[in-house]
């Protein structure tokens, strides 16, 4: 895995705090200094935590149990992503 840069927690956390208040993203979160993967937590009609990592392509977005969900070049595109799960059935590869 790849780490996450301070401009890219900058990213997350700016994405974050520019969502209306009701938004199915609740939060966010990391540990450490050069962090590998950060938790998205997403709520709809119950709390969920989706792992955030980074790849040499991009960025790739799995579920609860570690099945790969979504792949973005972009962290704006991360977004869609949450808004879409659960929607999304099919798992990607990196």
């Amino acid at each position: 895995m790849n780490p996450f840069t301070t401009s890219e927690i900058d990213e997350i956390d700016r994405l974050w705090r520019q969502l209306p208040i009701e938004h199915m993203w609740t939060g966010w979160a990391t540990a450490g200094e050069e962090p590998e993967q950060v938790w998205i937590f997403r709520t709809r009609a119950h709390w969920r935590r989706f792992p955030l990592t980074k790849t040499a392509r991009g960025y790739v977005l799995a579920d609860e149990k570690g099945r790969r969900m979504f792949r973005s070049a972009t962290l704006e595109d991360l977004l869609q992503a949450v808004e879409a799960i659960p929607g999304l059935a099919d798992t990607v590869q990196d």
